[in-house]
């Protein structure tokens, strides 16, 4: 039988569960293989979460005697509770979903050796153990893209990137953009700046996006690369303000400046994993999945595109996804 089981975490009092079967019983299975996935207190409201359980019910589909159950604890101090118990109740994976369990994750490895776990998109460095299977995205990847696409696009030869506070994610996203701008139009001017510390809550200050993107313009810029959470949409926003193209980075966004985002999708390397680790092949540590994996890219572009750029914008995707181009890192 193929199922999706839901748990939901109601407290320490207990659980409430139900269950939604998919396909029908399958009276010749011996063994099941089972996975637990286990969100953050915010659960499918997270947009990485649900894409990750989406990822779970695709691996799922079609594949008999396999089955898995989502948990979602109501306090982050049951992160290590939620993932332990899938080691207890022997799930042949048990999945942590958001960045924010990945404390919680390492701690309930390193607790149960004979349990194989993977963690989703962390934001810091995990210690290498042989039960952890690590899924990074590369976003430098998707960054280059979105930098080749603006250079390819800007007029004035002049682009710019808005980003949240420098740090590892913001980086690899700055040095993808600039790349990509110089690759694709040798000689463009890339402009861009990091939140500074003293600019309030990391990633939460549209005001100064907004400022830093309208001192850009001013300079010329006529395509704005909008990333850093919140801080990158009021760049996005002042782009709009000012009839200026944008760029916005893994998030819906329905500023009217927009080209395209970058995309990261978590949801193809969840099913990967699973579809793996269910046919015998599992391997800990960190993979990173990139363009030749089909794990990040561009959204729809909204502006038609000139056959020659669109023919040259595959062109350095295919050369990315080879390994035959260098995003700076």
């Amino acid at each position: 039988m193929t199922c999706l089981l839901v748990l939901v975490q109601a407290g320490a009092s207990g659980t409430r569960s139900s269950a939604d079967p998919i396909g029908t019983p399958t009276p010749g299975c011996t063994t099941e293989f089972r996975v637990a996935f286990v969100t953050d207190v915010a659960g499918l409201q997270s947009t990485g979460d649900a894409d990750g359980w989406r990822g779970v019910g695709d691996a799922l589909r079609d594949r008999p005697c396999t089955r898995a159950r989502l948990i979602v604890p109501s306090r982050p101090s049951e992160y290590r509770h939620a993932l332990r118990a899938g080691a207890d109740a022997h799930d042949d994976l048990v999945i942590a979903a958001s960045f924010l369990l990945t404390d919680a994750v390492v701690d309930a490895a390193r607790a149960n050796p004979g349990t194989r776990f993977v963690l989703v998109d962390p934001l810091v460095e995990t210690p290498r153990l042989g039960n952890l299977a690590v899924l990074s995205f590369r976003e430098d990847q998707a960054a280059y893209l979105a930098g080749a696409l603006a250079g390819l696009l800007t007029r004035s030869g002049v682009v710019a990137g808005v980003y949240g506070p420098d740090g590892a994610t913001d980086y690899v996203h700055r040095l993808g953009f600039e790349y990509g701008a110089r690759y694709a139009r040798p000689g463009v001017r890339v402009l861009g700046a990091y939140q500074p510390a003293s600019e309030g809550a990391p990633y939460g200050n549209p005001g100064w996006g907004a400022a830093q993107a309208r001192a850009f313009i001013a300079q010329d810029a006529d395509v704005i690369f909008g990333a850093g959470g919140t801080t990158g949409r009021g760049a996005l926003e002042a782009a709009t303000q000012a009839g200026t193209s944008c760029i916005g980075a893994e998030a819906s966004d329905s500023s009217g400046c927009l080209l395209t985002t970058t995309v990261k999708f978590i949801d193809r390397g969840v099913r990967s994993t699973i579809v793996e680790a269910a046919a015998g092949d599992w391997s800990g540590g960190v993979a990173a999945l990139g363009l030749a994996e089909g794990a990040v890219g561009l959204g729809p572009i909204r502006r038609s595109l000139r056959a020659d750029m669109g023919r040259r914008l595959q062109q350095i995707a295919d050369e990315l996804a080879a390994g035959t181009l260098s995003t700076g890192l």
